[in-house]
């Protein structure tokens, strides 16, 4: 395999020409691997133009940050991981590219080494050849029992989920392990989304506020600006189960993807439009806490729980005997922003459905960001499982986290409290 490092080729190889590069990098950010994040798709686009400029030696975590991202060069990264958490989802995401039909075929390679933000340019590695055996076999007529096709598959499929669950990166033995239940389920993933009430002004209020304004020549969003004493209650009008939040998105997006590229399938749906039945016995992924109402109805027998108090306060409760007192919340102004966020990651085998539940959500949608960018990276969420209690593969397992909000965006959340059963 002929390789270059940060798009210098070594002395005597052939490197891909610039113009294949950048058919190929078109061909990443334009695939479905990459099509659900922008930050994604900007962050590869920039370090491959960079190294393609023969700047790859700039490509600096702060150089990232405020070139990419748009911080302050005197921003603290020990507490701003963004750069760090976006090129991991790069390294996730091209991966997940490359197993795919179109990036299979790909002549062309580029990647992101780990531990450094310079990508790689490379062919692929041309497929091995078999040579047939020239040995002739008999041909035989005898025919096996009818069971025997049943056990070779039987023995086939262990094999497999032996081999699957088994690899080199300890942080990937971990995740895979759990997401098993749901990997080497023969039903596709439930991914059960929120299903927030949102409101809408009332074409008076529309009017009122548009009062003396120049008529908008396009399409676009002007915030209602109305005294609060011309308005009443007939003004928000309540529509259902037309939105999702952002964060539930990304939830949506990061999980689909991570699951796609290890070949599962999955179904999107509202949490409204959910009945009982379809969460017996299949695995379902909740999205969402408050605003989802099996998040609400299955959570009653769980330790941790959402509970929203009298007021607009929303927590995340310890139910323990001894440990009633325990509640992580955040206080939020009227707009939704908040400096921090507390979210809640379960995968519990219920008893009332019969299939493994999931759980991603947070208190407001940063810390369901944060979850979904979790459950989806082996990298964020192998670390915490491997600190959990041997024997946590079989068992139910809870996580509270706890996540800084840094310009209306998460940062890599740290576990608070746990529970393993």
């Amino acid at each position: 395999m002929l390789k270059t490092a940060g798009g210098v080729s070594e002395p005597g190889e052939h490197a891909p020409a610039p113009d294949e590069l950048r058919r190929q990098l078109r061909a990443i950010l334009a695939s479905p691997a990459f099509h659900g994040s922008k930050r994604s798709q900007q962050f590869l686009e920039y370090v491959c133009e960079k190294a393609l400029h023969g700047e790859a030696s700039s490509l600096k975590e702060r150089t990232i940050a405020v070139e990419v991202f748009g911080r302050p060069p005197e921003s603290d990264l020990g507490e701003d991981t963004i750069v760090r958490v976006s090129a991991r989802e790069v390294r996730k995401r091209l991966t997940q590219y490359y197993q795919s039909p179109e990036g299979a075929t790909a002549e062309v390679r580029i990647d992101l080494p780990s531990g450094a933000y310079a990508p790689g340019f490379h062919f692929a590695a041309p497929p091995a050849v078999v040579v047939p055996s020239l040995q002739a076999v008999a041909p035989t007529r005898r025919r096996l029992p009818r069971w025997t096709g049943a056990v070779l598959l039987a023995a086939v499929a262990a094999i497999s989920a032996a081999v699957w669950l088994t690899a080199p990166n300890p942080n990937e033995r971990a995740f895979r392990r759990f997401w098993a239940p749901v990997l080497t389920s023969q039903s596709p993933l439930l991914v059960a989304m929120a299903h927030p009430i949102v409101y809408h002004p009332s074409n008076r209020a529309i009017r009122m506020s548009e009062e003396g304004l120049p008529p908008l020549d396009v399409p676009a969003q002007r915030a209602i600006q109305v005294p609060a004493e011309k308005l009443n209650g007939s003004d928000l009008v309540p529509v259902f189960n037309q939105y999702v939040g952002f964060g539930d998105m990304v939830v949506a997006t990061e999980v689909s993807t991570m699951l796609a590229g290890r070949g599962k399938g999955y179904r999107l749906r509202l949490a409204s439009s959910v009945e009982f039945e379809d969460l017996r016995k299949a695995p379902a992924l909740l999205v969402g806490a408050i605003t989802n109402r099996w998040t609400m109805e299955l959570q009653q027998s769980w330790r941790f729980r959402f509970l929203h108090l009298p007021g607009t306060k929303t927590v995340i409760a310890d139910t323990a005997p001894g440990h009633e007192t325990s509640q992580w919340s955040v206080p939020a102004k009227d707009d939704g922003s908040t400096l921090n966020d507390y979210l809640l990651v379960c995968r519990i085998h219920s008893h009332q459905t019969g299939g493994v539940i999931l759980v991603g959500a947070g208190l407001k949608q940063f810390g369901t960001e944060a979850a979904g960018r979790l459950l989806a990276d082996a990298d964020q969420l192998g670390p915490i499982l491997r600190k959990l209690p041997a024997g946590w593969e079989s068992q139910n397992l809870q996580l509270v986290l706890h996540a800084r909000v840094i310009g209306n965006t998460p940062a890599q959340p740290e576990v608070v409290a746990m529970q393993v059963w």
